[in-house]
């Protein structure tokens, strides 16, 4: 097989690779892994870059050079990529800075990595429009010309690349229509869920309903569809929209067919009606900036054509007649902006199916970024109070770290030393915020300055650009690119409240790429060459042959690990449920199996630290001495393990107080490690309510009355509405007066007092108070 035959198949197999990427992501999931979402998305994108890395160098073997197409966002990438290798050098957990937060994975060195080699990857291979002067043209391999019976196909004088791409539409225009099909599918997916049939809990557990889901998930509320969080979704079709208008208002230019304007018309409709029902305030107001820049240019650009007599005019027509559209869908759906619906029917669409609508409170579900999860917990204090808090401590950790931050990805643990008082009288007080509910103060806290600013210039500078050039350009007066600036413009607003997710910055980084080639952009024409082999030989030799078989095997190992890492996770997420059921023996086992399968992963061995301190007590009782020393000694030595590692991780060491707690039961010495491990957690959380009240207990366990009383106190500073902390403080008081029969008077008004506290300033309903007040 000739050279060229084999460079052509290699640019296939690259193109049909983003094919397939763009339209996989935006599906994936995956029922038992520890992240239904993210995590399988990040790791199709993880997979597929690894393999194109292996085609675009193995092409570079077969031709004796690398090649790199340069863009105008080479500097500003650049920049933004040493900002993230240096924050992850500096981290507080370089682990979690170079693999992202466990769950997410986005966001970490290695998916920025990965986002920054397809976006090359693309522009390298498989952009630019072709030259219809053959002179310099690439031959075109011979059994494909007999294929397609010589057609006017032909690679561009320019375009070093040797890839054959129809003249008209580049593989951006394909990838773009893949896309609005795989969305499509994505919003088809979801909108059952509304009404309460759930087609992820038909694939999932057979069941065409939404039992599937706990009360954090609510689909009939706002559905999430395959994004995995409403927000999320919102965004993602916010972006789609636009790009689908866009390719609408093409088709109608074409004067080809009448039909296909029509149709995108209606997908984007069916887009705008998913998104009203994820009620997704961020995401509705991204489009809105989006939509008003989308028609603002266009109107501006077509000002002659739209002065036209409006029955002769088919834009005019179609631009009102998609407004029309989106205001009849927002008048009888609502808003998700509850001011707006006003002027709405708040219900209508849902009336007519009896549908009941969200109430206000729940329309206050909270946004993304909780916990372990995707929760979107109903009712509670309003997420944008919630927001504007986390905000707060965001920019408190920029002036403690204004360069380079604590570290990519660790808002989850460096949040704890900053966290407002505040924060401790909302409903979400205890909750895990891996994010800061802001993506651009999220890298000013984690990347510092330099972080956001080349964060910032890669979206001002690709968007200052993009708007120059449709202004100004004839060129660039497609309406697609407006449709690609429309979806970049939603996204970055959107995040502006939430952050993005895998599918968000795969668009985020690749939809320039796609503006640089539709738009016949001639810098993407000039290629940086390192000539690495002798060029010119027409076939492949043995020696270029054993380096692609060599990297080959190097791309062979990559795959492996990711889906060993896959298949750990698995065990873990099992293991980790098992746990928390109290099945212990079987999750004892899944755990271990997944530390052996990825002994690097360091939140496996925490998981199976506290399983084995828990087995050593069931042991201890049952009277197996030896068996429950070793499994004392095995979580002992986990923990000092995974503490000396993540000396700055607030969760290693929270769980580190429980296994000592755990192990204080079988040997009460532990019980100072326990005291110990907390007084140094809270040197990282110093506003933690929760540590100081299990502080109280462990005095308490030691008898210490003094200290108890001590940190139930100074619990109550940091959250004067601390049940737990009154209804524990209540029940101690209420001890220390049948222990001390000369005080008990004193003791008893003390509980008293604390039951009393609860029933009427913080739960009236709650009956361990009642009954305590019955007792005293």
């Amino acid at each position: 097989m000739m050279v060229t035959d084999w460079i052509y198949r290699i640019n296939s197999a690259i193109k049909y690779s983003f094919y397939l990427l763009f339209f996989i992501t935006p599906l994936a999931m995956w029922p038992d892994t520890y992240e239904l979402f993210e995590f399988n998305k990040m790791w199709i994108v993880f997979g597929f870059a690894v393999f194109i890395f292996f085609l675009w160098a193995a092409k570079s073997i077969i031709r004796g050079k690398i090649e790199i197409r340069r863009t105008p966002l080479d500097i500003p990438i650049a920049l933004f990529l040493i900002s993230q290798i240096i924050s992850t050098i500096i981290s507080i957990d370089p682990h979690v800075s170079l693999w992202g937060y466990y769950s997410r994975f986005n966001g970490g060195l290695f998916s920025t990595i990965a986002y920054i080699f397809l976006y090359y990857a693309f522009a390298t291979n498989l952009t630019g429009r072709h030259s219809v002067n053959g002179n310099d043209a690439r031959p075109v391999p011979q059994w494909y010309r007999a294929r397609i019976g010589n057609r006017s196909r032909q690679t561009s004088p320019n375009n070093e690349t040797g890839f054959l791409t129809d003249q008209r539409n580049p593989i951006s225009y394909s990838l773009l229509t893949i896309s609005l099909l795989s969305g499509f599918v994505v919003t088809l997916w979801g909108l059952p869920s509304h009404f309460g049939y759930d087609l992820t809990c038909l694939v999932f557990r057979g069941e065409l309903n939404t039992a599937c889901w706990t009360e954090a998930f609510q689909p009939t509320v706002r559905i999430f569809s395959t994004l995995g969080q409403p927000n999320w979704l919102g965004t993602y079709l916010a972006a789609l929209i636009p790009i689908a208008l866009g390719f609408g208002i093409y088709k109608l230019k074409e004067n080809r067919a009448t039909l296909f304007p029509i149709i995108y018309l209606l997908v984007s409709s069916i887009y705008f009606l998913a998104l009203l029902w994820t009620r997704s305030q961020s995401s509705f107001v991204g489009l809105g900036i989006g939509l008003l820049v989308f028609f603002g240019i266009l109107i501006a650009n077509n000002i002659r054509e739209l002065k036209q007599k409006f029955a002769k005019n088919n834009l005019a027509k179609y631009l009102a007649l998609s407004i029309l559209i989106f205001t009849i869908i927002t008048f009888l759906i609502g808003s998700p902006i509850e001011s707006l619906n006003k002027f709405t029917t708040l219900s209508g669409f849902s009336n007519l199916l009896n549908k009941p609508t969200a109430n206000s409170q729940e329309l206050k579900a909270k946004d993304e970024g909780l916990a372990s999860t995707t929760n979107i917990q109903l009712g509670g204090t309003e997420s944008s109070k919630i927001r504007l808090i986390v905000w707060q401590g965001a920019i408190e950790l920029f002036k403690r770290n204004p360069l380079f931050g604590t570290g990519v990805e660790t808002y989850a643990y460096a949040y704890y030393n900053v966290k407002p008082l505040a924060h401790n009288l909302t409903s979400e007080w205890d909750y895990l915020y891996n994010k800061a509910h802001n993506e651009y103060l999220n890298y000013l806290a984690t990347t510092g300055a330099f972080g956001l600013i080349t964060y910032l210039s890669i979206l001002a500078f690709f968007l200052y650009y993009a708007v120059k050039k449709v202004l100004k350009d004839k060129e660039y007066h497609s309406s697609i690119l407006l449709g690609i600036i429309g979806a970049y413009l939603a996204i970055s607003v959107s995040n502006f409240f939430g952050f993005s997710v895998v599918v968000l910055n795969l668009f985020l980084f690749m939809l320039p790429i796609f503006f640089f080639d539709l738009g016949e952009e001639k810098t993407l024409s000039s290629l940086r060459t390192i000539s690495i082999l002798k060029e010119g030989e027409n076939k492949i030799t043995p020696g270029r042959a054993s380096i692609i078989v060599a990297i080959a095997l190097v791309t062979l190992y990559f795959e492996f690990y990711l889906l060993n890492f896959w298949s750990a996770d698995r065990k873990y997420a099992l293991g980790y449920n098992l746990n928390k059921a109290g099945e212990y023996a079987q999750a004892f086992t899944l755990l271990s199996d997944s530390t052996k399968m990825l002994p690097s992963e360091d939140l496996y061995k925490d998981e199976l630290s506290i399983n084995m301190a828990t087995l050593a007590i069931l042991l201890e009782d049952q009277k197996q001495a030896t068996t429950a020393a070793q499994f004392v000694s095995g979580a002992k030595q986990l923990s000092d393990q995974i503490t000396s590692r993540h000396p700055n991780n607030v969760i290693f060491l929270k769980t580190r107080a429980r296994v000592a707690y755990a192990l204080a039961q079988i040997d009460p010495r532990y019980l100072d490690l326990a005291i110990e491990t907390v007084d140094k957690t809270r040197e990282l959380a110093p506003t933690d309510a929760k540590l100081v009240y299990n502080l109280a207990l462990f005095y308490n366990q030691k008898g210490d009355a003094q200290k108890t009383i001590k940190y139930f106190e100074e619990a109550l500073k940091l959250k004067p509405n601390y049940l737990d902390v009154y209804y524990a403080l209540g029940l101690f008081y209420s001890s220390l007066a049948k222990d001390d029969p000369s005080s008990a008077n004193v003791y008893k008004q003390k509980a008293r007092e604390a039951a009393e506290y609860i029933l009427k300033n913080i739960d009236p309903a709650h009956e361990p108070s009642k009954e305590l007040l019955k007792s005293l």
